[in-house]
């Protein structure tokens, strides 16, 4: 069974339990999880999980020669110029939604489930007399849980990760700004296969590791600085989040003693994570760490989320979550602690929750001096 198959196949039961004649999947990241492909405008898919995926003209030929015949393929295009290839299967109106209530004959006796109700084709089905049900909530459930593809795109986005940070360590941090650090990390990703990073890479030396989402600037790396990088590839469209803080050189015994606390609390969320626990729980082990040691107050953020086609999902890894860790969720566990003048120490792993425990799916040295 094809990928995309697999993936409309799990969200089958929500047509009976909502009573849907319609799916129609607008957000960009959960047509990613379903489709496998990045240039997707809407996916159709109706009780019997016949699926149409419309992509924009100018990517026709591409999504088809990547996806074959898996899902019937749909250009869309406000104007027909040039006139459609023979073998081009094409919708031209001034509005998208004009093909739902048009072609597919939508109308107000069908209920329709979609993922964004502030999208304009969701107007037009509400003009139409159409009941639509909002399922963005269901299909957030159904990607938290990772299928083995997964899991190995998010193993294969991390090996990226791993040998991009490797070789930028390795050549060295002192004397070269936090910026042209930042180039390395994205030049060293994208020559091994990622075809874009997660996020902006955070390099944050010195007094800057105080700021969380540091914004790399043009400052120099001195000698006996902490330097806090945060990175992750995006591979196959599955990102993967790590954080180290490196000592350059020799540095005093406050930092020396804020990164040992943070390493303390990673260490012992990291061994709570299992199924079964609550994720308010795991955040709750880390801030007790670092109370016990007088820092409590300068952790300003949760432990940890979800990773996967996005590197921020469910679940929240914080103290309002509700939510128990079950198999196969991809979470990071990422402590820090920051104080404005002084600097910054956060230390962060993605992790696999398994059947009786968990696994870091991140393996490089937590080298902190």
């Amino acid at each position: 069974m094809g990928l995309i198959k697999n993936r409309v196949k799990k969200i089958s039961n929500v047509f009976d339990e909502l009573s849907l004649d319609f799916i129609i999947v607008l957000n960009e990241s959960n047509l990613e999880y379903f489709t496998g492909i990045d240039s997707g405008l809407m996916l159709i898919i109706n009780r019997a999980l016949d699926t149409t995926l419309v992509i924009p003209r100018l990517d026709f030929q591409r999504v088809r020669d990547i996806i074959g015949n898996e899902v019937a393929l749909l250009g869309y295009s406000t104007v027909e110029i040039p006139q459609r290839m023979p073998e081009e299967r094409l919708f031209v109106s001034k509005s998208l939604g004009d093909y739902l209530l048009k072609e597919v004959g939508l109308g107000p006796n069908n209920i329709v489930g979609v993922d964004n109700s502030d999208s304009p084709i969701v107007k037009e089905l509400n003009s139409a007399g159409i009941k639509v049900v909002n399922i963005n909530d269901k299909i957030l459930s159904i990607r938290e849980v990772k299928d083995e593809y997964e899991v190995r795109m998010i193993e294969d986005s991390t090996r990226i990760t791993e040998e991009t940070l490797d070789e930028v360590l390795k050549a060295g941090l002192e004397g070269k700004r936090e910026s042209s650090v930042a180039a390395s990390l994205y030049q060293g990703m994208i020559s091994r296969g990622a075809e874009d990073v997660a996020f902006r890479p955070i390099v944050a030396s010195g007094p800057n590791g105080a700021y969380p989402h540091h914004v790399f600037t043009n400052k120099i790396i001195s000698r006996g600085e902490l330097v806090t990088i945060d990175v992750g590839a995006r591979y196959r469209l599955y990102c993967t989040d790590m954080t180290r803080t490196v000592a350059v050189g020799s540095v005093s015994k406050e930092l020396r003693d804020v990164a040992l606390a943070v390493l303390e609390a990673y260490r012992k969320a990291v061994n709570y994570v299992r199924p079964g626990v609550k994720a308010k729980d795991v955040d709750s082990i880390a801030r007790k760490v670092l109370s016990e040691y007088g820092y409590d107050r300068y952790y300003i953020h949760s432990t940890g989320h979800g990773v996967g086609i996005e590197v921020h999902e469910r679940p929240a890894i914080g103290p309002s979550s509700e939510e128990e860790l079950r198999p196969y969720f991809v979470i990071t566990v990422e402590p820090g602690v920051y104080i404005r003048g002084v600097g910054g120490v956060r230390i962060e792993d993605t992790i696999l929750v398994t059947e009786s425990g968990s696994r870091p799916i991140s393996r490089y040295p937590i080298d902190l001096f």
